[in-house]
């Protein structure tokens, strides 16, 4: 169809630091030659995925861009950002020892750990809160490191050789408390993901950690291999005609 050569042209565009042409009916009617309709119909479709923002009788204008975060991967912070095309920075808020409280005392199994407290900009916005509290007997030493630049996952696993062998996740729709959207600049109430992790290293659990991302500005997806319960010699496929 016509109108999805318009819409992954400009797409294309949107990719880019900034289009390299015109976003209106007008001009992207005269540029692909075809009907505004169709043009139309490819700009209502982009800004109904959340990829440009329209306003009558004026040129569509790319939307604020978002960064899609992996579900069920552990990656650090900037080779996610570097893999989005995005500048990072952090901001240490707290890193100390501290009380746990109760849910995090239950999933460590301590009373006293060490909490670690960043904020974290994509190209100079803030768009996550991170909180976490570590094992102290094991991750005693990731006070001494900077952690506005190092990963907390190299440091355990490079610096400490502590193999990660088990991840325990949870994610949920939750809208920001004042304290914390006064940190990702939102309203009180504002859409946020909360992701929810607790790593284990052989049977111990040595870091539990709160991700709240701002929903404006993440998406998440992944890709799987879907696999049965069964070995593979023990499956057997069989393609049967759709009934009518």
């Amino acid at each position: 169809m016509k109108y999805l050569h318009v819409k992954e042209a400009v797409l294309a565009e949107l990719q880019k630091p900034s289009p390299g042409f015109p976003l209106s009916e007008n001009s992207l009617a005269r540029r692909f030659g075809v009907s505004r309709m169709t043009a139309r119909r490819a700009l209502q479709e982009l800004k109904q995925e959340g990829w440009l923002l329209r306003t009558q009788g004026r040129s569509s204008t790319p939307a604020p861009r978002r960064f899609s975060q992996g579900f069920l991967r552990v990656r650090p912070f900037y080779e996610f950002a570097q893999a989005q095309g995005a500048r990072p920075q952090t901001q240490v808020l707290a890193a100390e020892l501290r009380p746990t409280p109760g849910e995090v005392r239950e999933k460590l199994g301590v009373k006293k750990a060490i909490y670690v407290e960043r904020l974290r900009f994509l190209d100079e916005e803030p768009v996550q809160r991170e909180v976490r509290y570590l094992h102290p007997v094991y991750c005693a030493s990731i006070l001494e490191h900077d952690l506005t630049s190092e990963s907390i996952h190299n440091l355990l696993v490079h610096t400490l050789g502590l193999p990660l062998t088990k991840v325990w996740q949870r994610l949920e729709a939750v809208a920001l408390e004042q304290e914390i959207a006064l940190l990702l600049q939102q309203p009180q109430g504002a859409p946020a993901l909360r992701l929810e992790r607790l790593t284990y290293t052989l049977e111990a659990p040595i870091t539990w950690v709160e991700y709240l991302m701002r929903a404006d500005r993440y998406y998440l997806e992944d890709s799987f291999i879907p696999q049965t319960e069964f070995p593979a010699k023990e499956r057997s496929y069989e393609l049967q005609s759709p009934q009518r």
